[in-house]
């Protein structure tokens, strides 16, 4: 039997085995790491190779179980990891692609991932249940004497689909919560790794308005040198003052791979004191997202440096931190010299240390670096809550206004040639400042926060409810036909509402796309009464484009026993295909990669008669190939 949910089975151990009220219940605590209770799924016995590890960062999650290789190749055999049954099939365009869970009688659910195709015998369960609901993409629930399989039994081969970068498996261990455990903690000699991890640089952050580094506010990387001993450490002076957060360019590595893995475990100690730790634990899945505050958000999504911070952010609802009472910031306004250690550990123990020293100092060098370049006499950055002016130095007054209240303000600091100011928009938020006589617009339109959520302008809408961490301050505005919102340098929870009025546009080939990248991005949207309402997941610059052109079909295979085709999309890509011969519906699985399509029959019997296939895009353009065989 197949169905959406759980087994009844489930429902009677319920039933039956809580205890009766005068049972005395006497709780142990079990270790879920049971070692030798699961073999490797791939090349048991044979040392493997990792591409990703439990815990590394990737755009928006932590990386939920271990890649592992496969040279590069398809088609390698995987086995069932223990004795339990097929509880779930699910078969996806993106994401795991095909994905097989087995659960096991110790209550764990293990996943493989990314499969090119299943064992034959449930992969005739599958088909039989893709051609019963005439869709290639599926999502089954099994009960447990469906497909019960042992330990070492083959189950699926090793592929490239979903959102795989390249040939491997994708392997998960998850609890009966749905919680992801780290599978190389179940002792797997499999796995070698007796290499520390390796830092690249230590970054240290401003996070308070009065917070300098070496004389200036901002961000600044410090390169480490690895020394004899295989300590990190940094060989400069370094004048501090204010909040200051750490934040590293780490990651492990191992004997094994080439590649950067996760990292476990990371301590901050100030003065041997303890001012920030990170434990990664057991992931849920409900609140992954909130990885993109475990890291530099801007950072990763401009320069694909994935940086841990050493300190905690505003929103994060994932438990794997402790503490000081600044949320791990490092307050220095004591003008003492602070001696600083960071611990990091993978998931083996391999242990890293990197040592430096802050010097806390008011009264820091003012021989600091010019900023603006070329003809530039005025710029503006904007980092978090924290605004930066630098103009060229002047005697001239400079004034925040907003409506009809105006302030003088002081630079921050200045050098021979510039005047900074530092302003910390929580605390004084404006519209425009007056820069002698010269009013200039701030480049912050919006301050945007859960309780003021929704921002209302002539031409749009957008509403930000249940998507924001914190406050955060924006520049939104609809300008040469393109609705501006920001850059996507801020992390959100999900997707948020835009209205936006655009009447000389209401027409049903023409969709919302993001854009400004090497490529426009498919978004969507509904149009009513001249305005299109669509829910972007990121911030960023949007214009509406006309997609008028139908898919191109390929034929490739056209033949009695096999029926292949390439499908392609320019502009709002493929949303749906379907096949018919002779009348009847073909199952034809999909790689989105590459655009390849091929047939997979429900049993032997030849194709015969009229073949059509078609394909329609996002924009309901249609492509129909008709052929007959």
């Amino acid at each position: 039997m197949i169905f959406n949910g759980f087994s009844i089975v489930y429902y009677f151990f319920l039933l039956f085995s809580f205890p009766s009220p005068e049972t005395e219940v006497v709780v142990e605590k079990v270790d879920p790491y049971v070692k030798g209770y699961f073999m490797f799924p791939l090349s048991p016995g044979v040392q493997t190779s990792l591409s990703g590890s439990f815990g590394d960062l990737r755009v928006n999650h932590f990386h939920a179980g271990l890649d592992i290789r496969t040279g590069g190749a398809e088609g390698k055999s995987i086995y069932a990891a223990a004795e339990g049954y097929v509880s779930r099939i699910r078969v996806m365009n993106g994401g795991y692609g095909n994905a097989l869970y087995i659960t096991h009688p110790n209550g764990l659910t293990t996943v493989y991932g990314h499969l090119k195709e299943y064992a034959s015998n449930i992969k005739k369960r599958v088909v039989a249940e893709q051609y019963a609901q005439e869709t290639f993409v599926l999502d089954i629930y099994f009960e447990p004497t469906d497909l019960p399989v042992k330990k070492g039994e083959l189950v699926a081969f090793s592929g490239n689909t979903g959102g795989s970068g390249g040939p491997h498996l994708h392997f998960e261990i998850r609890d009966q919560e749905e919680n992801t455990l780290d599978p190389a903690l179940f002792g797997f000699k499999e796995i070698k790794d007796n290499v520390a991890p390796r830092v690249e640089f230590v970054s240290l952050k401003c996070l308070s308005a009065d917070a300098r580094i070496n004389g200036e506010f901002g961000t600044f990387d410090y390169p480490v040198t690895r020394t004899s001993s295989g300590q990190y450490v940094i060989n400069r002076n370094i004048d501090v003052w204010g909040d200051i957060g750490v934040e590293l360019y780490a990651y492990d590595k191992a004997e094994t791979s080439p590649f950067r893995l996760g990292l476990k475990y990371i301590e901050v100690k100030n003065d041997n004191v303890s001012e920030y730790k990170f434990e990664l634990g057991k992931l849920a899945f409900h609140n992954k997202i909130d990885m993109n505050l475990h890291t530099n958000y801007e950072r990763m999504v401009e320069q694909n440096k994935k940086l841990h911070k050493g300190y905690f952010e505003e929103g994060n609802e994932m438990d794997f931190y402790t503490y000081n009472a600044k949320k791990g910031l490092i307050d220095l306004r004591d003008s003492k010299k602070h001696r600083i250690e960071i611990k990091l550990k993978d998931t083996f123990e391999n242990t890293s240390f990197v040592h430096f020293s802050l010097n806390s100092n008011a009264n820091q060098d003012k021989s600091i670096n010019s900023e603006l370049r070329g003809g530039e006499t005025r710029k503006v950055d904007i980092r978090g809550p924290f605004m930066k002016i630098i103009r060229k130095k002047t005697d001239k007054s400079f004034y925040l206004v907003d409506g009809n209240f105006s302030k003088e303000i002081q630079p921050s600091y200045e050098n021979a040639t510039e005047q900074v100011f530092v302003i910390n928009l929580k605390e004084s938020y404006f519209s425009s400042f007056m820069d002698g006589q010269e009013i200039v617009p701030s480049p912050v339109s919006e301050e945007v926060s859960q309780r003021f959520n929704t921002v209302f302008s002539n031409s749009f809408e957008i509403d930000f409810k249940k998507v924001l961490y914190h406050p955060i301050y924006l520049n939104l505005e609809d300008a040469n036909y393109e609705l501006r919102l920001d850059k996507d340098v801020h992390p959100l929870r999900g997707r948020f509402d835009v209205k936006w009025k655009r009447p000389d546009k209401e027409e049903e080939k023409n969709k919302v796309y993001l854009i400004g990248g090497r490529r426009s991005r498919y978004v969507g949207g509904n149009w009513d009464n001249g305005i299109i309402t669509f829910h972007p997941k990121e911030l960023g610059t949007y214009g509406i484009l006309k997609d008028e052109t139908a898919p191109s079909i390929t034929p490739r295979t056209l033949n009695a026993s096999n029926l292949s085709f390439t499908i392609r999309d320019g502009l709002s890509g493929i949303k749906s295909f379907e096949c018919h011969v002779d009348g009847k519906w073909v199952l034809l699985e999909y790689e989105y990669k590459n655009g390849l399509l091929w047939s997979e029959k429900l049993n032997n019997e030849p194709f015969k008669g009229e073949v059509v296939l078609k394909v329609t895009d996002n924009c309901d353009n249609e492509k129909i190939y008709k052929t007959a065989i």
